[in-house]
């Protein structure tokens, strides 16, 4: 009987265990659901600017303004905002602001990388007097605030008679300093015996560079390439400063000098998203595109692979 009171008290406990297995499984079901709430939450809060400009630009400027609280849904969508953002006006063009802000971010980034790689691999795997001088001096200037250096650039650009041409927009963000540390972190991953074996094997230091450091750190590459687009792109103070041609603004001027025809800029109010919409949508889709190198070329470069 001992035996049996014991099996049927096993069964007892043994069947209390899937229950609190259960529970727990809910409990957690319940937190994963929470957070994809939250994260949702926080997604369409961060959206909501991006999403009211575009729903402003589809609207009738007149009947955006008389709107005693904002409709996320248009009556009556119109794409005349788009068509009269496109118009030149005023002497200034939105799409030639497109086209030099291209231009200005393609060269910012091939400049950029010919000149981060090199300086990075120095810093990485050649020993010479200085080197760690050098790269803390990197780090050191790294702690500053870009605004800082806008009195020193803007009189070598002056110096240099570099004043309203894109060369203004491009030669000061040269040898950008996170670019080479974040390079630099990622190239130190690199294997020493893969290195000496290109030397026994007779390869230079610039075919070692060009054919095994480079494909390397492509994921790092890729992450200064999106950073360096996306803050030409965005750049809006520099410009103003050194650009005064029309036809050499790049989109975040032009649409300035665009939006300062209208005069009253409630007049123009979905012409004015619409052109904020357009200069924001790049950087979102390349952004929304990238994002898991991106995560992952920052997280790699500054602990090293």
């Amino acid at each position: 009987m001992r035996y049996e009171i014991r099996s049927v008290e096993g069964v007892q406990e043994s069947g209390r265990l899937p229950v609190k297995s259960y529970r727990r499984g809910l409990k957690k079901k319940g937190w994963i659901w929470l957070k994809s709430i939250l994260v949702w939450i926080f997604c369409l809060v961060w959206f909501s600017p991006v999403i009211w400009m575009f729903v402003t630009s589809v609207k009738d400027s007149l009947a955006a303004v008389a709107e005693k609280a904002p409709t996320w849904i248009p009556e009556q969508a119109t794409l005349n905002n788009y068509r009269m953002l496109f118009a030149p006006a005023s002497g200034i063009s939105v799409l030639e602001g497109i086209r030099n802000s291209i231009v200005v971010a393609v060269l910012s980034i091939v400049a950029t990388l010919v000149i981060s790689v090199p300086a990075a691999y120095a810093l990485s795997r050649l020993e010479f007097r200085g080197k760690k001088t050098i790269f803390w001096a990197y780090v050191a200037v790294l702690a500053f605030p870009g605004i800082l250096f806008l009195v020193p650039h803007y009189f070598m650009v002056h110096i240099l008679g570099m004043m309203d041409s894109f060369s203004a927009l491009i030669v000061p963000g040269l040898g950008g300093t996170f670019g080479v540390f974040m390079l630099r972190q990622y190239m130190l991953g690199l294997s020493r015996d893969l290195e000496d074996a290109a030397w026994i094997d007779g390869c230079s230091r610039l075919r070692f560079m060009v054919y095994v450091v480079v494909p390397f750190v492509r994921p790092a590459l890729l992450v200064l390439s999106l950073m360096t687009f996306i803050g030409s792109w965005n750049s809006f103070l520099w410009p103003l400063l050194v650009l005064n041609s029309p036809e050499k603004l790049t989109l975040p001027i032009a649409l300035i000098r665009f939006a300062a025809g209208w005069g009253d800029p409630y007049r123009g109010i979905g012409v004015l998203m619409a052109g904020a919409f357009v200069a924001t949508l790049p950087t979102i889709v390349l952004f929304v595109a990238f994002y898991r190198y991106l995560m992952e070329g920052i997280s790699m470069g500054s602990v090293g692979k």
